[in-house]
């Protein structure tokens, strides 16, 4: 959880008036020194509007303080996945990994609860929809120590139980890419979208990817993720970059190719000239309005879930954790700074994988990352390796991307991922190195 610090006697007010013209019911007086845990918080008319664990005085759980009286606590954030690691294969290791990443000074983590059209969590709405037994999911390679395991229960009660009172946000890591293997494919093949060939169900990545415009995945999506929110301990959703429509493969050199552009089956086809009169777009897959309307069809989605999520939990927080803008829109349709200027999310966990400090700097500096930091928490993705094992990113880069993130003052930073962060490093470092470098870094308290 995060505290927010305050620097001197202040008010927490219903409002941002200036406290001289609220009345004593409308604002409590909380003195210097005093550190109090919060929910979660944004930025309006140079206060802070926060949502606080307890209540104080009149006011309540929910109001504002003067950003020049107080300091909010960084982000400290690392992913959590099961592919390519090892800390959720028993909760032996979870257990040691959260004392790990607890004593090393994290406060966030974002565990995977969805990937390869599986669920990480109990979960009746799932179960109900699809049925997938070891043997189906041996043929997405679901590691067999994760099948039939509550790894959100278990994250929780260690949470709680060893008092380490990290921040929990459920990632839907795989979003709406499903593997082709995966059971729930198999068994609702009309919930998939198809290439512009309409012959196809694999996108440009080698997965499927379900509809946001069909109604029934519309339902299964907003069901799921209010049963989290209902049943579960979470301070937060997030969605990632595969919450998206595959539009174009975009190659190294900038070129777009469109043959693997989805939502091109009869069902989106008709919908969208119902909705629109216009002409069908399988003669064009860059047709501009149809573009449009499947990225609308995303929108309207994450506008859905936000809905949900706060008409079950007002202080859990829907996060994102997309790329950078121009590739979101251009490659996913995922439009996440329309979603941030409409108020649908509240924490931008941007994520940032990119080989040298200059292009790093040149994403974290344009324009609307800096208009979204000014509004909602802007957490920065870090990369620290991916699979294969060599593909492991150097202390030196990691350590530089930190650095330059703390001295622009976002809200904080979250490292993808935990096992290439802490297990599996590259050979010229010991773990214990790398541990006690991280740990330097992490030691001394960071404020927004």
């Amino acid at each position: 959880m995060l505290h927010i610090h305050i620097l001197q006697d202040t008010f927490f007010k219903s409002s941002t008036a200036f406290s001289e013209t609220l009345n004593s019911g409308q604002k409590s007086l909380i003195k210097a020194g005093t550190k109090l845990p919060i929910k979660s918080y944004s930025r309006q008319n140079n206060h802070y509007s926060v949502k606080l664990a307890a209540e104080q005085g009149s006011v309540g759980k929910a109001g504002f303080f003067f950003d020049d009286h107080v300091q909010v606590e960084e982000i400290r954030g690392v992913w959590l996945t099961n592919v390519d690691s090892d800390i959720l294969k028993s909760k032996d290791n979870l257990k040691a990994g959260l004392e790990k990443l607890k004593n090393l000074g994290f406060n966030t983590l974002y565990l995977v609860v969805w990937n390869k059209g599986y669920v990480f969590f109990q979960s009746q709405i799932a179960d109900n929809v699809f049925t997938a037994d070891k043997e189906k999911l041996k043929k997405v390679n679901l590691e067999k120590e994760l099948v039939g395991r509550d790894l959100l229960a278990e994250i929780i009660e260690i949470n709680q139980t060893e008092k380490y009172n990290f921040r929990i946000i459920a990632w839907f890591e795989y979003g709406l890419m499903v593997p082709p293997a995966a059971p729930l494919f198999a068994q609702k093949p009309d919930w998939f979208m198809l290439t512009h060939q309409q012959k196809n169900t694999v996108d440009g990545d080698g997965n499927c990817r379900l509809n946001p415009a069909h109604p029934e995945v519309k339902d299964f999506w907003v069901s799921l993720i209010r049963e989290v929110v209902k049943n579960y301990e979470i301070d937060g959703i997030q969605l990632d970059d595969h919450f998206a429509i595959h539009h174009a493969k975009l190659l190294p050199n900038g070129t777009k190719i469109f043959d693997f552009s989805m939502g091109f089956e009869s069902f989106t086809i008709k919908l969208f000239q119902k909705e629109t009169g216009s002409v069908s777009p399988l003669s064009n897959p860059q047709l501009a309005k149809f573009k449009d309307w499947r990225k609308e069809k995303l929108t309207q989605l994450v506008r859905l879930i936000f809905k949900t999520i706060k008409a079950e939990k007002d202080d859990c927080i829907l996060s994102i954790s997309p790329n950078p803008l121009r590739f979101s829109v251009d490659h996913a349709l995922a439009d996440w700074e329309a979603w941030e200027k409409e108020g649908l999310i509240e924490e931008l966990a941007l994520q940032v994988y990119r080989p040298t400090v200059p292009i790093f700097e040149g994403e974290i500096d344009k324009s609307e990352v800096k208009a979204a930091r000014e509004h909602i928490p802007t957490v920065i993705g870090i990369l620290t390796g991916l699979r294969p094992s060599d593909r492991r990113v150097n202390f030196q880069l990691i350590q530089a991307q930190t650095q330059e993130t703390r001295e622009r003052d976002f809200a904080g930073f979250a490292y993808f991922f935990y096992s290439s962060l802490l297990d599996h490093i590259p050979t010229t470092e010991t773990v214990a190195d790398r541990e006690k470098k991280l740990a330097q870094i992490l030691a001394t308290d960071q404020f927004v």
